[in-house]
C-alpha cells in the first residue's frame, strides 16, 4: 500500500512540513479537495485552500493522510501531517502516481497470492511444509507452525502455549524463541487472541492464530510488518487451517489403512497355519462373508515394491473388497490375493477368476511385473494353494506372457500311482502323527514352507520368528530321521507332503521309493523332463547331476567337474529356461529335478521310509536363513 514516506519521495515537488511520529507509514490512497460535499475517504490527501479550517471541519480533515496547505498559509493544529507543495505541481499527476502504484501493488498482491495457493496444491502433508517454506522466503522471515492442542488427549495447549513445532524454516524456532514469542504465545493458542505482535531479540514478531485446533503462526523478520507483509501473514494462516485438517484426516485414514493392512496379514497367517475358523472370525472385521467359501484360489503378483501399495489399492477396488488382499511380509516385492470360488466363473475368468483376471491386467505394459496362480483348493488347504501360486510364479519369471498358472499335469504327484504313493508318504511321515494334533498341524505348516524358503521369510509368512522356524524344522527332521540340510532329505520329504499330507500314518509302509519312482509313468515323466535339456549343445544334464549330488553347491560341482563356478551357473540358468523350473534360488523346481535323475536312477537318493537319509543319532535338521 502507497505511504506517505514513499510519496513524498516519489513526488519530490512535495515536503513535509510538520507530522506526528511515524508519519511515513501512513497509508495514502488518492488526492480530495478540502470544498468537496461529504466525508472524506480514509488514507486521501486532503487539498486545503487558503482559508483556515473551520471547527465543523477539523474531524474531517483527520480522517485524510494528510493535508496540503498553500504556501503562505497556517492550517493550524489538525493533528494529521501538513505538506507544502510547489506552484507546478499537478494534483492529477500526483492522483495518477497513487493509482498507478496501487495498481502495482494489487497486481504483486494477487501473484504471490497466486503462488501461496499452489504451495497448497500439494499433498496436504508436503502443502503444509510448501506454505511455511514459501512464506519464509517471500517475506525473508523465520516462520514456525506450531500444533500447540494439536493431538493432545484433551485438545488443550500446553502451559506455555508452545506445542509441537509441525512445520518450519531453517533455524526458525531459536530465533522466534530469542525474541520472545512465548510472550504472546498462550492467548494466541488458546484462541483468546487471533493475532499479536511483539518485537524483540533484533526482530519483529506477528503471530497468527491457525483455524480452532491449537495452532498458530509465528513470523519474524528485521523489517516491520507493513498492510501488505501481515496481510500475507494472515492469509497463509488462513490457507494453513484447511491443509492441517486435511492433513489430519489423511493421517486418520492412513492409520486405518495400515490397521485393515495388518489385519489381512493376520488372517493369512493364521490361515497359513491352519486355523480356519479364527482367521474367518477375524475377516469378518474386514468384510463380512469374506471367507465364507469352502474353496479359494491364491494368486501372487510379483512388481517393484515401490507400486505394491497401489495395486493392492487397486484389486481391491477391482473385486469390491471380495477377495484378501496381503502384502507379503516377507517379500515386499509380492502381492499375494486370497480370492473365494463361489459358483461357476465366466469363460474368459476360467483357471484364474475375477481376481486373477484383475492381476493379470496389471502386467500390461510393465514388464517388471509377473503373476503365478494357484488352481482350486479347500478353503483350509491355503498353504498348498500358496506354494502352488509361488512355483507358477517361479514359472512366469521364465515365460515370455509373465503369467503361469500351477501346471500340476506337469508335476510329479500327477503321474504317481496316488494309492502306492499315499502309502508310501503315510509311512515316511508316520512320526509326525505321534505329535498332538495341534503342533502336527504347526510342524505341517512349517515343513511346507521352510522347504520352499528361507527361515527368515517362512517366519514372517507365518508370523513367527525365524528361531522358530528353525526349531520346528529340527523338531521334524528328528522325528523323520531325516538330515534336511542334504538336497536328497529335502526332495523327499517335500515329495511326501505333496502327496500324503493329509494322511494319518500308523507307522512305517512296505511301499519303498524306488518302488514309488520306479513306475513306468513316473520314468516316463522324468525321461520328458531331462529330454529338454538336449535342446541345448552343452552337457547340461552332466552339470545338473554333479550339482544335485553336491547337494546343489556350485563351487563343489564345477570342482568335480573341472569347469569355473559361473560357467556351471550359466549352464543351472539355461537348464531353467528349458526345463520351466527355477533351480538357483532352490525349492520345488530343484526337489523335482533331483526326483526326475533318481527316476532315471542317475542320482542316487538312499532314503528308504524310517531307515536310509536319517540324520546321526542326536543330530537335528539344519534350516538357513
Amino acid at each position: 500500500m502507497p505511504t506517505l514516506g514513499w510519496l513524498v519521495t516519489t513526488v519530490p515537488e512535495l515536503r513535509v512540513e510538520a507530522g506526528p511520529v511515524g508519519w511515513q507509514t501512513r497509508p495514502v490512497l488518492g488526492v480530495v479537495d478540502h470544498g468537496e460535499e461529504g466525508s472524506v475517504p480514509a488514507g486521501h490527501l486532503m487539498l486545503l485552500s487558503g482559508e483556515p479550517v473551520a471547527a465543523g471541519s477539523a474531524a474531517r480533515v483527520r480522517q485524510a493522510a494528510a493535508v496540503v496547505a498553500p504556501a503562505g498559509t497556517a492550517p493550524g493544529r489538525l493533528g494529521v501531517p501538513v505538506l507544502r507543495a510547489t506552484p507546478e505541481l499537478s494534483w492529477l499527476r500526483v492522483a495518477r502516481v497513487i493509482a498507478e502504484e496501487r495498481l502495482r501493488e494489487a497486481r504483486e498482491r494477487t501473484a504471490l497470492l497466486e503462488q501461496l495457493l499452489a504451495q497448497a496444491r500439494e499433498p496436504a502433508a508436503q502443502g503444509v511444509e510448501r506454505v511455511v517454506e514459501w512464506l519464509g522466503r517471500t517475506l525473508g522471515a523465520h516462520v514456525l507452525l506450531d500444533g500447540a492442542g494439536l493431538g493432545n488427549a484433551d485438545g488443550g495447549s500446553p502451559p506455555d502455549g508452545l506445542g509441537t513445532p509441525v512445520a518450519s524454516s531453517p533455524r526458525a524456532e531459536a530465533a522466534l524463541a530469542a525474541a520472545g514469542r512465548a510472550t504472546v504465545a498462550d492467548p494466541v493458542a488458546a484462541g483468546r487472541l487471533r493475532t499479536a505482535v511483539l518485537a524483540g531479540g533484533g526482530l519483529h514478531l506477528r503471530l497468527a492464530a491457525v483455524g480452532r485446533a491449537g495452532a498458530y503462526l509465528t513470523v519474524g523478520r528485521v523489517k516491520p510488518f507493513g498492510p501488505s507483509a501481515g496481510g500475507l501473514v494472515a492469509q497463509a494462516a488462513g490457507l494453513l487451517d484447511p491443509l492441517l485438517r486435511l492433513r489430519a484426516a489423511e493421517g486418520e485414514r492412513e492409520r486405518a489403512a495400515e490397521l485393515a493392512s495388518g489385519l489381512r496379514v493376520a488372517v493369512f497367517q493364521l490361515l497359513m497355519g491352519g486355523e480356519v475358523t479364527l482367521a474367518q472370525r477375524a475377516a469378518e472385521g474386514l468384510v463380512p462373508g469374506l471367507l465364507a467359501a469352502e474353496s479359494v484360489r491364491v494368486q501372487v503378483l510379483e512388481c517393484p515394491a515401490e507400486e505394491r501399495n497401489a495395486l493392492a489399492d487397486a484389486c481391491a477396488e477391482a473385486t469390491a473388497g471380495r477377495a484378501l488382499v496381503v502384502r507379503c511380509p516377507a517379500t515386499e516385492q509380492h502381492l499375494i490375493v486370497v480370492s473365494p470360488v463361489e459358483g461357476p466363473e465366466p469363460a474368459a475368468d476360467a483357471g484364474w477368476g475375477t481376481a486373477g483376471r484383475v492381476l493379470r491386467g496389471f502386467l500390461a505394459g510393465h514388464p517388471e511385473r509377473r503373476l503365478g496362480g494357484s488352481g482350486v483348493h479347500p478353503l483350509e488347504k491355503v498353504a498348498a494353494a500358496y506354494g502352488d501360486a509361488i512355483r507358477a510364479l517361479a514359472a512366469a519369471r521364465l515365460r515370455p506372457g509373465r503369467a503361469a498358472l500351477y501346471a500340476v499335469e506337469d508335476r510329479l504327484v500327477r503321474v504317481l500311482d496316488r494309492a502306492v504313493a499315499r502309502e508310501w508318504a503315510a509311512g515316511v511321515l508316520a512320526p509326525l502323527h505321534a505329535v498332538p494334533l495341534a503342533g502336527r498341524d504347526q510342524l505341517y505348516g512349517t515343513l511346507g514352507l521352510g522347504l520352499e524358503f528361507p527361515a527368515t521369510s517362512a517366519g514372517r509368512i507365518l508370523g513367527v520368528s525365524r528361531n522358530t522356524v528353525r526349531a520346528r524344522m529340527d523338531r521334524a527332521a528328528a522325528l523323520l530321521g531325516l538330515d534336511l540340510s542334504r538336497v536328497a532329505a529335502r526332495a523327499v520329504l517335500h515329495l511326501a507332503l505333496r502327496v500324503g499330507e493329509s494322511e494319518s500314518g500308523t507307522g512305517a509302509s512296505a511301499v519303498r521309493l524306488a518302488e514309488v519312482l520306479g513306475a513306468e509313468a513316473a520314468r516316463a515323466w522324468a525321461e520328458g523332463l531331462a529330454e529338454r535339456l538336449a535342446e541345448d549343445g552343452r552337457d547340461l544334464r552332466g552339470t545338473l547331476r554333479a550339482w544335485l549330488g553336491a547337494d546343489a553347491n556350485v563351487e563343489r560341482a564345477a570342482r568335480r567337474l573341472g569347469l569355473h563356478p559361473q560357467t556351471v551357473r550359466e549352464h543351472l540358468r539355461s537348464a531353467e529356461q528349458l526345463l520351466q523350473r527355477q533351480l538357483l534360488s532352490g525349492g520345488s523346481g530343484v526337489y523335482e529335478t533331483a526326483l526326475a535323475f533318481a527316476a532315471l536312477g542317475e542320482l542316487e537318493l538312499h532314503l528308504e521310509p524310517g531307515r536310509a537319509g536319517r540324520a546321526p543319532e542326536g543330530a537335528a535338521g539344519t534350516v538357513h536363513s
